[in-house]
């Protein structure tokens, strides 16, 4: 029994010693500062090497990768860049001295186990990298996006009394936030180069062919006429319908129709025509268009649509009925309104010189047996007459007329709805009332002395004989009715 316990003792001692071997050749190493054999870096194996050595390394195998390319494939084009103009960094100091302390940090006995896993095996340290994401983002929305596809939209015109439409096509666009995470997820492969497929979607028209192959039937037509107006006049009415005609409104869509006559300027076509101001009437660019958009407010209430915006003139126009004009002034009077049925509508219109016709084709969406008519319903007129006032200054035989006659009306329009030809009800189109101002023609009546003739030429003087002047006769105060606010509506003059 003495024995084996001298043997146990004895195999106790060389393990003791052994470990205390191995124990002061970790601590050589150690004070040599090196990394530990099987120490790696990723893919950079660091055995044996100084702290600096390790550094160097690591960045000559990580900072070359910053030169790596990536290529995205976008709609069979090919987009490059490079991992460092994507802000490309790693973290390599920091890989270096988790290296250098392993082995040689912690108690006597972790240290020796950290050794013998080394000597067996390898550690591989993480070596952290990565891309600066808004970075990447900038190069999608600048390099990627640019090469959409955009989608085409369909057409319509009016051709020899029928539609032509033309066919849409898809577009392909870039799907921005996944084609950025999938250059994030590509990066950190850290390959020589890397190719990635961009995310894209395919992107519809807002006018496909066969949205707008519906445009077939006549929703509502109207037709007012300017035969007896001036040239420029004329001319305006044929370029503001000119500039609506061939509108395709989608559904939930509106139109501005003051936007879309553009600006009533000489650039743009319009000539001077009448309009009133304040009774009188004027030479302005345009004037006239306010015929354009009361002839095309009538056809887009017997179309039905939903009326958004809608002006009276500050006073009656002779081309329709009180209560269905509307009127358009620069900036403060427009005509809008939205396409509230299910299909696009087209607008029409022609102007022949004489005689002014919007015709709104789209899908019929109304019962075939259901009709509707507008009447003007006047609740209040009253004619203005001619005032006359006397002028010293003016010589008793003469006269001058200004201004023009308009009475004084207050009107509403109504909606009266038949179905089967039996009138089923009856709709106030507006709440309020319109109401029109009056103007008053104003005639001046000379006072002042009668005009001298001069006297006839003759081949001998003769003698003459002139009677004095008769008195003329007192002059009177000058009578005037107050006069509407100040307004200036293109096309108030009617046909002038």
């Amino acid at each position: 029994m003495k024995f084996k316990h001298i043997l146990a003792g004895s195999a106790l001692c060389a393990m003791v010693f052994c470990f205390q071997t191995q124990v002061q050749a970790a601590s050589a190493e150690e004070n040599n500062e090196v990394i530990s054999e099987g120490v790696y870096a990723g893919e950079v194996e660091l055995s044996g090497m100084t702290q600096a050595q390790a550094q160097t390394a690591i960045d000559r195998y990580y900072g070359d990768k910053g030169a790596s390319l990536i290529t995205v494939n976008v709609n069979d084009q090919k987009v490059t860049t490079t991992l460092n103009d994507l802000g490309y960094t790693y973290g390599g100091a920091t890989a270096v001295e988790e290296a250098l302390g392993l082995g040689k940090s912690g108690n006597l006995i972790s240290r020796y186990k950290t050794q013998m896993d080394l000597k067996y095996d390898k550690i591989i340290l993480e070596v952290s990298n990565q891309i600066d994401e808004a970075k990447v983002a900038d190069f999608v929305e600048v390099k990627i996006a640019v090469l959409d596809t955009p989608a085409k939209d369909a057409t319509i015109t009016r051709e020899n009394g029928r539609f032509v439409v033309t066919q849409h096509t898809t577009g392909l666009a870039a799907d921005q936030a996944a084609t950025v995470q999938a250059i994030l997820d590509a990066a950190d492969s850290l390959s020589e180069n890397t190719i990635i497929e961009a995310v894209v979607k395919v992107t519809e028209p807002s006018r496909t062919y066969e949205a707008l192959s519906t445009i077939s039937d006549n929703l509502g037509s109207f037709t007012t006429d300017y035969s007896s107006s001036a040239s420029g006049r004329k001319t305006n009415i044929k370029v503001g319908s000119g500039n609506i005609s061939g509108s395709v409104v989608m559904p939930g869509e509106n139109l501005s129709v003051s936007d879309t006559m553009k600006p009533r300027e000489p650039e743009n076509g319009y000539q001077l025509g009448g309009e009133y101001v304040n009774g009188d009437t004027v030479q302005s660019y345009g004037g006239g268009v306010c015929q354009v958009s009361t002839t095309l407010y009538n056809a887009l209430l017997l179309a039905e649509l939903q009326i958004d915006e809608r002006h009276p003139h500050s006073m009656v126009v002779s081309y329709v009925n009180h209560s269905m004009d509307a009127a358009i002034a620069n900036g403060y009077k427009d005509l809008k309104f939205t396409n509230n049925t299910d299909y696009p509508i087209y607008i029409d219109a022609s102007a022949n010189g004489s005689s002014l016709t919007f015709t709104i084709y789209g899908k019929e969406y109304r019962p075939s047996n259901r009709t509707i008519e507008y009447r003007s319903v006047t609740t209040k007129q009253i004619e203005s007459v001619t005032k006359e006032v006397y002028d010293p200054n003016l010589p008793a035989n003469q006269t001058s007329e200004k201004g023009s006659n308009h009475p004084q009306v207050t009107s509403y329009l109504e909606k009266l709805v038949y179905v089967d030809g039996k009138l089923t009800d009856t709709i106030r189109v507006r709440p309020d009332n319109d109401n029109y101002s009056a103007s008053y023609p104003v005639r001046t009546i000379g006072t002042g002395a009668p005009a001298e003739t001069p006297p006839a030429e003759t081949t001998a003087p003769t003698e003459s004989h002139t009677e004095p002047p008769t008195e003329p006769a007192p002059p009177t105060e000058p009578h005037t009715e107050p006069q509407p606010e100040p307004s200036a509506e293109q096309g108030d003059a009617g046909n002038t």
